[in-house]
């Protein structure tokens, strides 16, 4: 026995009950469907008693779910029953009045159910007949979600139902063919489909036989036995109903015979030729029922009457209105495709839609916050545009814009199901108005909910892999401290170690340092695979450090981070240059793309399907209410919500418990005064409410968006608040606000705005509310501990609104001050700059104008903390004033040595006033006496100063020594000092930084100073010692690698520059190029994790100058370097900008392809005041040229850089190597046009000066030499030793990875013996070089190796003939 046959199922033996019921003629067939489907046919009037009707629809003894799947299955068949209507006015075939009513009667129909799929409530509908015209609808229908079949309560499960038409009647088979004019209009038809609609759901009980040749043609054609799969008990009941239906087929023909004559007795009389002017609707006055009255004098009882729910009777009614063109309301169908809409859309959402809301509490809209209405257009772009994120790897940002209550944070929110379908995540913020804290903790707070969101999405073993990567490639330290979410990815047992963060004035820390190490974890965190969603919401209140921390984000390298960017903001908030719409140019400008979304109001269809939802009314019903509602809101989603809530309040929108539905009276809607403004709106309904509740609202406002439950704990325990919690509460009851968490939370934004309206004397309501606040906290007989559990950020938000006006007491006013100083240092910890710049500045204005002589070493530590604070947020001109204040008013060295560095860096780096910030280094080095002699001394002193400096480490061992070792705090400051007027020096007066080089290491040395400062003492010393290849720069070397030793890494800054003069200056001469080159890469993230954009810079100037000289592929490093340009002018880096250009102009020149880009013709007298810049763009153009094969130009700019040199005073020693290195090649090369014997004796010099560098490190100059040797052996015609040298010069830059100095030196190597006649060798050279200078990247070079093949080969050709 099959699983199906052993179901309890009640409504399966209700069926089975009645086809047994010998009272009851049916007439039954089984057939075999062409979908391969077993299928039962009943007459539908049986059908209906069988499935629910009359009796059995009323019966308590059925679940609701089986009552409700009942209406639907009868719905389904009604769809069935419309599309033969439909289809008959269609077809405009010849047919009078009287056989559409046959046709229309509930005895001519007959349903076939599928015994295939059986459910728990019974079987399928899968077609219905017309007996009588030979006509079938099949019906394909489909539950949509994955709900239960029939839990039909909820908003989320319907049936999706199609019907298609089958005729056997030629009339109705080809509609498009059929010119006649109708007989009767589609009213008619909605009239006589209402009219059966009726009778079918009322079940009426007189019994006709019908259907009689229809289910004798399925016994014919395709009738079957049942199968084994069909139901044991069912087949009995079936058998059974076969056996007496024997002999009923003549009287069933007779029956439908007489009704043809007669007409059915619901119809009879009724005239549709004729006008009725007696149709009237009237209401039954014993029950208070409605009832349809036709103009025969009929009446429908109301089917509402007889428990079917209030939107089927509607519908039914509206079709039984449509039998007089007469007093016909105004809800009345026009055609049946409206009819088939309605029913669809019932069908589709029965929930919503079909079964009465049985509401509790009160009446409430059924209002669908998890629909988008109306933005379809604007979903598809932001889905199109995540689409491309993740297909390219490359960020993108859209900006929504548009009014309050538009939509726009619910049109970004539909993305949030398809970034997670797509393996990423999504973070959400919002911008506060009246917000306690900077705006750069907006997106801090996102970028930790993603740390967090992470955390918990994967797995221990991808949590270890992602935070090892942060640990080695970012900052940890400062992550750590702004992200804490971060340390959560460590899933080791192992504790976390994080090193000090060492963030005084010397750390630089900024907003660099910040974006720097964000930067680098969003590449770690997303990815093509793992995409990262950022939602920043009311973009109108943030400021610009938030805007430009996206911005670093989404203009990183492409393909390097996966962000996907969403910004929304007011349209009516921002004026012509706000910087929200800088932010949109500035990413077009570092080609993010970025994509403009506005919203307007909805259209007028669209308000009506939110009003549809809304009220649980079918879009048909309250077209005429949308249509005020969207001129009065115009088209504002929640403007729509708050509108119907007022017409709910004012009476004029009621649900009707009788009628279970929604009414109103449009007229009355019309002629109300109701404004037009929602705030207004909400504002008014606020009036109307206690003193208390608009009270708590009032407060509520006051913290923003929401507050929180702690907060509002602790006002409660005050005298002026002490019922804030429960009216709070009531707000909630109310509607607006709603609990989130440990939060209320304002419903929306203008919700917040009305109430914040209301309060009078915002400063000093903010004021009280602070002052409230801070007395529970500072409360010593509370009962409650609430220091650790409310932000003090937010108690100061409120109390510095009345700052300092409203604070009179002195102690207070020294409470409060105390308080916003301590909250400032915290915050500066945390990189929340702009915090940290408010409290402090509302802590200053709170001290007394006496401070400085009777509060000093309070006024010394606030005013500093205001420069510190100040300097980062931008406030240059501010931080200077106080640091200035402090100078003014110091007393002793000692207290004000920070604030003379402070000053000195904001003068050197912000400022650009280098001349001002060495005479404060230089002011403050006396003041700890040092003496500091005038420039002219300088210049005169400068070689003894190096060379006591040098006896002076050559004779220490303090370096390892440390019990002797000294670090007080004027020994500390003296190095700091020199520290910064070595730095200053190199970029304002290059000849005097070797000076002060030496004074600064005769005082470390004689002093036996080790502070941090001490490894970059060393290394500056030892940068001199190696300007000449001489013992001296061994000396430096060896003292340099000591020197590194005793690096602090926890002072990143130090780190940096250490590695700029080490691995720029010194180490290149001892270490492989590409290992240097990687250490500058390092040093670079170092200086940018610290903050220091300078330091970066020569960084990055070191990295493209250095891979250069190491072959790195020209494509790549072209690519490379146009970012960094334009990272440089965002950061308005005016000289790394210059320098970038001209290396760019080096590359596209060696690239040769137009489609690179135009060289960018540097002139050299821009850089007349640059000597250091002169002589390495000098390099830069010898190079080129040299690769290019313009001899001549390398001897005049050999002239140019020996002319820098005499400015600068100073030579680098790698840059005279590569200078003696290119222009021996070109002496060698002028030589062969024209022999002169001066020439070779420079050819000898610059032999001597790279073989002297190759003692140093073969491997960087090796190959150099050798092929000078070369060179010089060629021209002098040597071919033996010339030979030898070429294949050395081959092989060591074969060894040391320089592809394009191998590939220069199979070029040489070529045309040496092409011009020695071996074109058999030279064509093996040329095709190498071809092979390296492709690899390089260099397509003009390679283009000449391939012109020199095609010469060889044609001259072997020719000769070989």
């Amino acid at each position: 026995m099959s699983s199906d046959s052993m179901q309890p199922n009640l409504n399966n033996d209700l069926l089975a009950s009645a086809l047994g019921n010998a009272s009851m003629n049916v007439e039954w067939s089984a057939s075999h469907d062409d979908s391969n489907q077993n299928m039962v046919s009943i007459p539908l009037r049986q059908w209906h008693g069988v499935d629910g009707g009359g009796s059995h629809y009323n019966d308590t003894l059925r679940s609701r779910k089986d009552k409700e799947a009942s209406i639907v299955r009868k719905l389904t068949v009604a769809y069935a029953v419309t599309k033969v209507l439909q289809h008959i006015a269609e077809s405009r075939c010849t047919i009078d009045r009287d056989e559409i009513k046959r046709l229309c009667s509930i005895n001519n129909f007959v349903v076939k159910m599928s015994t295939d799929e059986l459910s728990d409530l019974g079987w399928e509908v899968r077609r219905v007949d017309v007996a009588s015209h030979g006509l079938t609808v099949h019906i394909a229908s489909n539950w949509v979600s994955g709900c239960d079949l029939f839990d039909l309560s909820g908003d989320a499960t319907g049936r999706n139902v199609e019907a298609t038409i089958i005729s056997s009647d030629s009339r109705f088979r080809d509609t498009r063919q059929n010119s006649a004019e109708a007989v009767c209009d589609e009213r008619m038809l909605c009239c006589l489909l209402g009219q059966f609609l009726h009778s079918f759901l009322c079940g009426d009980d007189s019994q006709s036989a019908t259907a009689k040749e229809r289910l004798k043609d399925d016994q014919q054609h395709g009738g079957c036995a049942m199968d084994s799969s069909f139901p044991s008990h069912k087949k009995k009941c079936f058998l059974s109903a076969r056996e007496k239906s024997t002999g009923t087929r003549d009287r069933a023909l007779l029956t439908l015979e007489k009704e043809n004559q007669s007409g059915c007795r619901e119809k009879e009389g009724l005239d549709f030729s004729q006008s009725v002017s007696s149709h009237e609707f009237c209401r039954i006055s014993s029950s208070g029922s409605e009832c349809s009255t036709l103009g025969n004098g009929v009446k429908f009882m109301s089917l509402h009457e007889i428990g079917y729910p209030s939107a089927l009777s509607q519908l039914v009614k509206n079709l039984l209105d449509c039998g007089s063109d007469l007093f016909t309301s105004d809800d009345s169908y026009r055609c049946l495709e409206e009819v088939m809409n309605d029913i669809h859309i019932i069908l589709l959402r029965p929930g919503r839609f079909l079964f009465d809301q049985h509401l509790s509490g009160g009446p409430r809209l059924a209002v669908n916050k998890d629909k988008l209405y109306g933005r379809d257009e604007e979903t598809a772009i932001l889905k199109d545009t995540f689409c491309r994120v993740t297909l390219t790897g490359q960020s993108e940002a859209v900006c929504v814009s548009g009014f309050s209550g538009c939509g726009k944070t619910r049109l970004v929110q539909s993305m949030f199901e398809s970034v997670d379908a797509a393996g990423g995540n999504f973070v959400v913020q919002k911008f506060d108005e009246t917000q306690s804290q900077s705006p750069l903790s907006v997106v801090l707070s996102a970028l930790n909910d993603l740390c967090g969101l992470i955390v918990e999405k994967h797995s221990r073993e991808e949590l270890r892999d992602l935070y090892n990567s942060i640990k080695d490639q970012t900052n940890l330290t400062l992550l750590s401290r702004v992200l804490p979410n971060v340390i959560r990815m460590n899933s080791s047992d192992t504790a976390v170690h994080i090193l000090p963060f060492n963030h005084g004035v010397g750390s630089g820390l900024n907003f660099h340092m910040l974006a720097f190490a964000v930067m680098r974890l969003m590449r770690i965190i997303s990815s093509q695979s793992r995409p990262v969603m950022i939602f920043l919401d009311d973009l109108q209140w943030a400021d610009t450090a938030s805007l430009d921390l996206i911005h670093a984000i989404l203009s990183d390298v492409k393909g390097l981070s996966c962000v996907f960017f969403v910004g929304s903001y007011r349209d009516q908030d921002v004026k012509q240059g706000h910087f929200v719409f800088e932010f949109i140019c500035e990413l077009s400008a570092h080609e993010v793309p970025c994509t403009e979304l506005h919203l307007d109001g909805l259209a007028e269809d669209d308000v009506n399907h939110m009003l549809s939802d809304a009220l649980c009314v079918i879009p048909r019903l309250c077209k005429s209410l949308s249509g005020v509602v969207c001129h009065k809101t115009r088209g504002s989603p929640f403007f729509v919500i708050e509108f119907l809530n007022s017409l709910i309040d004012r009476g004029i929108l009621s649900y009707s418990l009788r009628e279970r539905r929604w009414c109103w009276d449009i007229d009355q809607i019309c002629q109300e005064d109701i404004t037009d403004n929602v705030l207004q709106m909400i504002h008014d309904k606020m009036s109307f409410l206690e003193a208390d509740d608009k009270k708590a609202l009032e407060v509520a406002s006051c913290f923003g968006i929401e507050i929180n439950e702690s907060i509002v704990k602790v006002l409660s325990e005050t005298p002026l608040y002490c019922d804030l919690q429960f009216n709070l509460d009531n707000a909630v009851q109310n509607g607006f606000m709603e609990r989130a968490g440990q939060t209320y939370r304002f419903m929306h934004d203008k919700v917040r705005e009305a109430a914040y309206s209301l309060v009078d004397s915002k400063d000093e309501y903010h004021f009280n509310i602070g002052m409230s606040l801070c007395s529970i906290l500072l409360d010593q007989n509370s009962s409650h501990d609430w220091t650790h559990r409310i932000p003090r950020h937010s108690i100061l938000a409120q109390i510095n609104r009345g700052v300092p006006s409203l604070l009179t007491c002195e102690r207070t006013r020294s409470c409060v001050a105390e308080l916003n100083y301590e909250e400032s240092v915290e915050a500066l910890e945390s990189s929340d700059f702009t915090s940290a710049y408010i409290h402090i500045k509302a802590a200053v204005s709170l001290l007394p104008n006496d401070t400085w002589s009777n509060n000093y070493d309070r006024s010394i530590a606030y005013f500093l903390q205001f420069a510190k604070a100040a300097y980062p947020s931008g406030y240059i001109s501010e931080a200077k004033d106080s640091l200035h204040a402090i100078i003014k008013n110091e007393r002793s060295p000692k207290e004000t040595c920070s604030s003379y560095f402070l000053l000195t860096k904001i003068l050197f780096l912000a400022c650009k006033e280098l001349s001002q910030a060495s005479d404060t280094c230089r002011k403050l080095l006396l003041m700890l006496g040092e003496d500091v002699p005038d420039v002219e001394r300088a210049k005169n002193d400068l070689p003894s100063q190096i060379s006591e400096a040098k006896r002076m480490l050559e004779n220490s061992d303090f370096l390892h020594d440390k019990e002797t070792q000294r670090n007080d705090w004027k020994s500390l400051a003296i190095m700091q000092a020199y520290d910064q007027l070595v730095t200053i020096t190199f970029m304002s007066h290059p000849y005097e930084t070797s000076y002060y080089i030496g004074r600064w290491a005769q005082y470390t040395l004689r002093n036996r100073v080790t502070c941090r400062h001490t490894p970059k003492c060393i290394v500056a010393l030892a940068s001199i010692l190696c300007r000449d290849l001489t013992l001296d720069a061994r000396i430096g070397y060896k003292f340099c690698k000591q020197a590194l030793v005793l690096m602090d890494h926890s002072y990143l800054e130090d780190v940096s520059e250490i590695f700029l003069t080490f691995y720029g200056f010194i180490g290149v001469l001892f270490e492989p190029l590409q290992a240097c080159l990687d250490m500058h890469r390092r040093g670079y993230e170092l200086a940018m994790q610290a903050g220091n954009l300078s330091v970066a810079a020569f960084h990055k100037i070191f990295v493209v100058g250095q891979s250069l000289k190491t072959g790195e592929n020209l494509l790549d490093l072209k690519e490379e370097v146009e970012i960094e340009l334009s990272l440089a002018t965002h950061r308005s880096q005016s000289l790394l900008a210059m320098r970038l250009r001209y290396y760019s102009d080096t590359i596209v020149k060696l690239i040769g392809d137009e489609s690179t880009g135009r060289s960018s013709l540097c002139r050299y007298e821009d850089l007349a005041s640059y000597p250091n810049l002169m002589e390495a763009h000098c390099l830069n153009d010898m190079m080129s040229s040299m690769y290019l094969g313009n001899p001549q130009r390398i001897q005049h700019l050999s002239k140019l850089f020996e002319l820098s040199l005499k400015h600068t005073r100073d030579s680098v020693a790698q840059r005279s190597i590569y200078v003696a290195f290119f222009c021996g090649l070109s002496v060698a090369a002028t030589y062969r046009a024209m022999p002169d014997q001066h020439n070779l004796t420079k050819l000898d010099d610059a032999i001597s000066i790279v073989a002297k560098a190759a003692t140093f490190s073969e491997w960087n100059f090796k190959n150099k030499v050798a092929l000078l040797k070369a060179e010089l052996a060629s021209v002098e015609n040597d071919n033996d030793k010339a030979e030898v040298q070429y294949d050395v010069a081959i092989a060591a830059a074969h060894s040391s990875k320089f592809i394009h100095e191998e590939g220069l030196a199979c070029e040489l190597a070529g045309r040496h013996y092409k011009n020695h006649g071996n074109e058999a060798r030279a064509l093996d050279f040329f095709r190498e070089a071809h092979r390296c200078y492709q690899e390089w990247g260099s397509k003009v070079k390679a283009s000449q190796m391939e012109l020199e093949i095609a010469s060889v080969t044609a001259s072997t050709q020719s000769t070989v003939n």
